[in-house]
């Protein structure tokens, strides 16, 4: 039993630390996962029973507890975005997603094929799982009050948060396309219009239509079901309900639920008839237990890479991992800007903060778990951990100050409209 009690004080202070880690980041300008990791570190070495080992091997653990984390915050993610921003505002994580994201793709591709020389199904897959931008690791550079969001139309942050929001769920395609390359044991095997129609299309479609349907279909239930019948609800837990529901209805129905969940969580922000401030108090909820998660993520993220998951690449996949951090997605985000009417630090500022996290193991133990016709299974898994913390560590470390100034000059700098 000793075990079990000290698993439990272990994430009880863990979580306790948690309540206060927001002010303690504001004021010292350091994001929390930079004071989480080395508590995982601590109690990794202290021998706490987390189950390391079966961590670091269990393709299936990975994903079931990385698909938790981002469909909450995938929900959260849509519920953050103010209702106020115009077409024009959506322009900027369009850039992101329809030219920014393909570069750092290919770049990653072209990099594991001729720099890290892994075979062409493992460096396609290399750049799936790292095409997308976190939605949990950067919630402190995204939107936080939708109300108070509303009015200062912080458009730095505003883009971030939807390019995390569009991106997690335009990953799955590619990341398919990896899986059907493999599985067919070379491009000329592999049947590009099956990838086409239905896993890039077919699917996207679907879990889009399914998310803005039940966010919509909520937002007027929550309306009429106390105008009709004087049944209401103000309960916050009803937005991790509904991540639940759309996620699983839309993967039953051939769906992407990430584009599902996070197209839920925004059409029922932009529900005009459901008071702001019960949106406030769902999203408030759904944050909340995005946060308990992501410390235990974090955590358990600091003792695998002390369990051996950085000793399976070389140097190559180390400086790869810094390049792809420092130069390829702020070159990217600089190139998809090209035309924007708007600033140099502007744009840098957005191109920088592509962080990447969760997601990125989603993806890649989900892949994992499809085929076993992948070779560098574990380089791959060593290079997406040191990019996840090279992420943690730099835009931890920076990303706090970056966001301050930008809104304490937000007049002086405010972006231009396209």
């Amino acid at each position: 039993m000793k075990d079990h009690y000290l698993l439990l004080a272990s994430l009880g202070f863990a979580t306790l630390l948690m309540a206060w880690l927001p002010s303690i980041s504001e004021k010292l300008k350091v994001s929390s996962p930079i004071f989480l990791l080395p508590i995982g570190i601590l109690l990794y070495l202290l021998g706490t029973p987390l189950g390391w080992t079966e961590l670091l091997w269990s393709d299936n653990a990975m994903m079931i507890f990385s698909e938790a984390i981002v469909i909450i915050s995938l929900m959260g993610a849509g519920l953050k975005m103010g209702s106020e921003y115009s077409f024009k505002a959506w322009k900027r994580p369009l850039l992101l997603i329809a030219i920014t994201m393909p570069l750092t793709m290919l770049a990653a591709y072209l990099f594991g094929v001729y720099f890290l020389a892994l075979s062409l199904p493992a460096s396609l897959l290399l750049a799936a799982v790292l095409a997308p931008t976190d939605p949990v690791l950067a919630s402190d550079v995204q939107l936080d009050d939708p109300k108070r969001e509303d009015k200062l139309k912080d458009k730095i942050r505003f883009s971030l948060t939807a390019e995390a929001g569009l991106n997690d769920g335009m990953a799955f395609p590619f990341t398919y396309l990896a899986v059907m390359v493999a599985q067919a044991g070379s491009y000329a095997a592999f049947s590009f219009g099956d990838w086409f129609w239905d896993k890039l299309l077919l699917k996207i479609i679907i879990g889009v239509t399914i998310g803005l349907v039940m966010g919509r279909a909520v937002g007027y239930l929550l309306t009429h079901l106390e105008k009709w019948a004087g049944i209401k609800t103000y309960d916050g837990f009803l937005a991790l309900s509904l991540t639940f529901a759309v996620y699983g209805l839309s993967e039953l129905l051939h769906g992407y639920g990430f584009m599902a969940v996070f197209f839920a969580g925004l059409s029922l922000r932009y529900s005009e008839n459901v008071s702001g401030n019960f949106k406030k108090k769902m999203h408030d909820f759904n944050h909340e237990i995005e946060r308990l998660l992501i410390v235990v993520w974090i955590i358990l993220f600091g003792g695998t890479i002390m369990n051996g998951i950085l000793e399976m690449t070389d140097w190559k996949g180390i400086l790869f991992s810094a390049l792809f951090v420092l130069v390829v997605r702020p070159l990217a985000g600089l190139i998809g800007f090209i035309g924007i009417k708007d600033s140099f630090r502007n744009k840098l500022a957005i191109s920088f903060l592509g962080i990447r996290g969760v997601g990125s193991v989603f993806y890649l133990s989900w892949a994992f778990l499809q085929t076993d016709a992948f070779a560098n299974k574990y380089e791959l898994y060593a290079i997406t951990a040191y990019i996840i913390l090279f992420s943690i560590i730099l835009h931890g470390l920076t990303a706090p100050s970056i966001i301050q100034y930008f809104r304490r000059n937000q007049k002086k700098h405010e972006l231009d409209d396209i």
